[in-house]
């Protein structure tokens, strides 16, 4: 079994690559910052003509970092497994500060994407060998038996209830949109205007590097490498969920940690969805959804989350783009391609 290991935060380097502005005293510099969290390599990428400035701002997001594995982590001690651990106990919790702007956005894209995003199955998810443990054969039937939704869950005055035993919250399809968007508001509050924040492939970009676009590429599912990349500048959020990250193989079938909420079972027939929007955590959402039923529901799924630019490979590996992405991408895999408005 293939499982990504557990990473605690962690300085990997800081790198500095010194850019003089032609005709001007002032010298702008590429800041580099790499940190391990929630089992993912983290790459923070600014200009600035502060290094100072820089430094203090990426220790500062390492802390920030920190605080929110010790919110939103999903089986590790947080405040949402003690969330958790009490609604299991007694069918009711009071709902953290720290939890309850992601959670109203979770009822709010449950709605929106009619059930297909359903952080409600983090019991199910455990069960199959995603958290910590091994897979659980009992575990998985008996949750399957009576799937958990978000509807299952009400929430009044902060305060939760729910009668199915199964259900338990993993934020993962959301967390990390919301956690890149918060370190995106702090870049920008704090006067850095041109960065990326890339967490394992999922992006916040916004401004340009020294004048020019950002490069940048989308992940082959099926092998080391971009099947395509693309020139972006301006404020804009890249987000992939694929089939290939947290996986391992049972018997002759692949499992993967994208459920699908009707069945309870790995999500089939995309490897990869990737979309291109304003909004970080709109971008998690959507990408994981389409990841779910994307080659089925793509117009009726990018329609009701708002989302014009987006990418879809097959497991037979085909490709369905909407035309606007199209455009902006330069697609090297010899895949055939369908393209959608």
């Amino acid at each position: 079994m293939h499982r990504v290991s557990n990473l605690r935060l962690a300085r990997i380097g800081l790198f500095l690559v010194a850019f003089a502005l032609s005709g001007c005293e002032r010298r702008l510099h590429l800041v580099e910052q790499h940190l391990l969290e929630f089992g993912t390599l983290i790459e923070i990428t600014l200009i600035a003509d502060d290094l100072s400035h820089a430094e203090s701002l990426l220790g500062e997001i390492e802390n920030r970092l920190r605080r929110y594995r010790n919110q939103w982590h999903a089986w590790e001690d947080s405040d949402l497994t003690r969330f958790n651990a009490e609604l299991r106990q007694s069918g009711q919790a009071q709902v953290p500060a720290s939890l309850r702007p992601l959670l109203n956005l979770c009822f709010e894209y449950y709605r929106a994407s009619d059930g297909l995003f359903n952080p409600a199955l983090g019991k199910l998810i455990a069960a199959y060998g995603f958290h910590a443990a091994e897979p659980d054969a009992a575990a998985i039937a008996a949750i399957k038996s009576d799937l958990p939704t978000l509807q299952d869950l009400r929430v009044e005055n902060d305060f939760a209830i729910s009668r199915n035993p199964n259900l338990q919250l993993d934020l993962g399809g959301i967390a990390k949109g919301y956690a890149i968007g918060l370190i995106a508001d702090y870049l920008e509050a704090n006067g850095v205007e041109n960065y990326i924040v890339n967490a394992g492939g999922d992006m916040k970009i916004a401004g340009n590097r020294f004048g020019r676009p950002w490069r940048l590429g989308i992940q082959n599912p099926f092998a080391p490498g971009v099947i395509a990349s693309l020139d972006i500048e301006g404020s804009y959020s890249l987000f992939t969920s694929g089939n290939y990250y947290r996986q391992y193989r049972d018997g002759g079938e692949r499992r993967h940690h994208i459920i699908d909420p009707r069945s309870g079972e790995s999500s089939r027939g995309q490897s990869s969805a990737t979309v291109l929007i304003a909004d970080p955590v709109r971008a998690d959402v959507a990408a994981t959804v389409l990841m779910i039923d994307g080659l089925r529901k793509s117009s009726e799924l990018a329609l009701s989350l708002e989302v014009d630019d987006f990418l879809i490979i097959s497991e037979p590996k085909e490709i369905l783009v909407t035309r606007s992405f199209f455009d902006k991408l330069e697609i090297n895999a010899p895949w055939p391609i369908k393209i959608v408005k």
